[in-house]
């Protein structure tokens, strides 16, 4: 009875909550730092930022929503796996620090509120190309977001997250079971991390911040053109690789490779 009261109860923003000291604890153990390629913090605004990598789980994203993180992404809500927002438990926290469904109705409903919204493009697929060796992201075929700043208006940051890759481990799967997992929309993994528990490992998190790439407001009901969309993703893989080649040799990663699809 508990586990379904859990799954069925409505959960509120609790901002207050997710200011408490167990989360500054939670901060200083992930080593948390940030970084800004222009070298100044982004303007105050509203802003789409696309978080990469995805990683075995989106630490990264959870962190950006807790205690001093919030002074960094100012009002923003991480879009998450809807599955994530049905499991007891886990819908709770997601939903204290204000997470909404990973779909373009609830994304477009956030940024219409003056909400920024934070998202992994790469999503379930780039989690299943976690590697020990390189870092793997998913963005080449991915221009839903696009579409979506430039119906609102609304730059887009890259946002590359340093260590996110290796803070688990996995066991590999066939390539059968990545396909199910898309299916599912649901992540089917064997991850360990820290002492082979469920735990991360220790490892700092650096956040490597783009300068924010505008994206001109469409009219009313107007549809972006292949060209148009074209052009700004083309700018948001440029600032990825950038940020990535910028940032690597400073955390300590000149000889990992960065691979694009």
């Amino acid at each position: 009875a508990g586990y379904v009261f859990l799954a069925v109860v409505p959960v509120a923003v609790r901002p207050a909550l997710m200011q408490s000291r167990l989360w500054r604890c939670w901060l200083e153990y992930m080593s948390v730092r940030v970084a800004y390629r222009s070298g100044e913090a982004l303007p105050a605004g509203q802003y789409l930022y696309l978080m990469m990598p995805h990683g075995l789980y989106p630490f990264s994203g959870a962190c950006a929503s807790i205690s001093k993180m919030t002074d960094v992404f100012v009002r923003m809500r991480m879009a998450v796996a809807p599955i994530g927002l049905r499991i007891p438990l886990i819908r709770q926290l997601m939903g204290w620090i204000g997470c909404i469904e990973a779909n373009r109705s609830s994304i477009s409903k956030a940024l219409a509120r003056g909400d920024s919204v934070g998202l992994f493009p790469g999503g379930i697929g780039e989690m299943m190309r976690t590697r020990a060796d390189q870092e793997n992201i998913l963005l080449l075929q991915r221009r839903g977001f696009v579409k979506e700043a430039l119906k609102h208006g609304i730059p887009i940051v890259p946002v590359y997250v340093f260590g996110q890759s290796l803070a688990f481990g996995h066991l590999l799967m066939p390539a059968w079971v990545q396909r199910l997992s898309r299916w599912m929309r649901a992540s089917i993994i064997l991850p360990f991390g820290r002492f082979g528990l469920l735990i991360p490992r220790k490892l700092p998190l650096l956040y490597a911040i783009g300068a924010p790439i505008v994206c001109p407001k469409l009219a009313d009901g107007a549809v972006p053109s292949e060209g148009q969309v074209e052009e700004i993703h083309s700018l948001v893989v440029e600032s990825v690789r950038d940020l990535y080649d910028f940032y690597k040799g400073m955390y300590g990663w000149d000889n990992r490779p960065l691979s694009i699809e």
